[in-house]
């Protein structure tokens, strides 16, 4: 071999180096470009995607049968659970040099707090391929929706109203609240149940959202809790049957699920409209962020997997099966409650976002234990 041959094969090989390096294709055996067909017949040699996800029948039907349907050749392995039991275990694996995780699916608080600290999350922009998922017209408000603040790392495809107040039919007329503070009305002294938001679960994104609000903030909650003679649960679903016999003419913080239920079956039961409510609703991804584990072994399923999801065909599947908006504005929202989609001409407080996640829930679980205890004692 010729010095000049020697030295050319060299070069060479050091472009080739760095490409690898800085090329997100080469990373996924695909090209630059982002070869679908590449990557795709790279994920079928993986051979399978292991995704941390939310319980329930419905979202694994969505999240692991739909996907089945067209990728037979790439297996989903679920791990179902909830992120405050999940996170514990992927930090674990990490620590003993075990990367197992490729996709993860769930809330945003867990992942930002904890996950992202312990190095567990990966930028996710590099995974993301098909035009239909990277184009933000096909995107409520005409954006791809981060809930980190530097947006790289948890994308949010759900995005449902959280519904605050629930009312009996029979009891309460039409337009008698079109505001939060209508419930402090004397007349509903004692015909208040509420879930217990000083305990973890349900409704604690909304109290934020009413701590947080300039026209509702501290004042209000320390009011509902300790003026209203409030009764506290954790009975979900005895709350809306306590609704619905007329036990109480306000559910403050319902299920709306089991409020739904009740309505189908013809009960006098309804959920206050946010958009008749003048200082407006929170939003909740719940369940619905996707976000991608550092050094995952199958990155081509991975990828596969993400756009897949992001897709119409996987939003619609999510959306049908789970029964919660998807933030995608181009395909129906059939089987949502108009009360649970969000309006683009609104504005929302979106819980879910870290630039929320400073309003820490404790601190509101304090001011409402702190009113509770003073309406007993007055």
């Amino acid at each position: 071999m010729s010095k000049l041959s020697a030295k050319s094969c060299y070069v060479v090989g050091a472009v080739a180096l760095v490409l690898t390096m800085v090329l997100p294709g080469a990373l996924f055996g695909a090209d630059a470009s982002g070869d679908w067909d590449q990557i795709v017949a790279a994920a079928k040699k993986e051979g399978e995607v292991l995704v941390y996800g939310p319980p329930g029948k419905k979202r694994r039907k969505a999240l692991v049968e739909e996907f089945q349907k067209d990728y037979p050749d790439i297996k989903v392995k679920f791990v179902a659970g909830s992120a405050r039991k999940q996170a514990p275990r992927l930090i674990a694996e990490r620590k003993a040099g075990k990367y197992r995780a490729d996709v993860l699916i769930g809330g945003t608080t867990t992942p930002l707090k904890t996950l992202r600290p312990q190095g567990v999350l990966t930028p996710i922009e590099p995974y993301l391929v098909l035009p239909e998922v990277t184009d933000p017209s096909g995107w409520f408000k005409n954006k791809l929706w981060y809930a980190d603040n530097d947006g790289k790392l948890v994308i949010m495809f759900q995005g449902s109203v959280s519904n605050i107040i629930g009312i009996n039919t029979n009891l309460v007329k039409d337009g008698e609240i079109t505001s939060y503070w209508d419930i402090l009305d004397p007349k509903w002294k004692g015909k208040i149940v509420s879930g217990d938001v000083r305990r973890p679960g349900p409704g604690g994104g909304q109290a934020r959202f009413l701590y947080a609000h300039p026209e509702l903030g501290p004042k209000f909650l320390s009011r509902l809790f300790g003026e209203t003679e409030i009764t506290l649960s954790l009975d979900r679903r005895q709350m809306v049957d306590w609704l619905a016999q007329g036990k109480y003419a306000v559910h403050v913080f319902p299920n709306s699920i089991d409020i739904e239920r009740a309505v189908d079956q013809g009960l006098p039961v309804k959920i206050v409209s946010p958009d008749v409510l003048k200082e407006g609703a929170p939003m909740s991804a719940g369940w619905g962020s996707v976000m991608v584990a550092d050094r995952a072994p199958h990155p081509n399923a991975a990828k596969v997997y993400l756009n897949w999801l992001l897709s119409k065909k996987g939003q619609t599947a999510w959306q049908t099966h789970a029964g919660s908006a998807s933030l995608r504005r181009d395909i129906a929202k059939d089987g949502v409650r108009a009360w649970n989609l969000p309006s683009e001409d609104k504005e929302y407080f979106f819980g879910s976002l870290e630039q929320y996640m400073t309003i820490e829930t404790r601190t509101v679980r304090k001011l409402v234990s702190k009113a509770v205890e003073e309406g007993k004692a007055k």
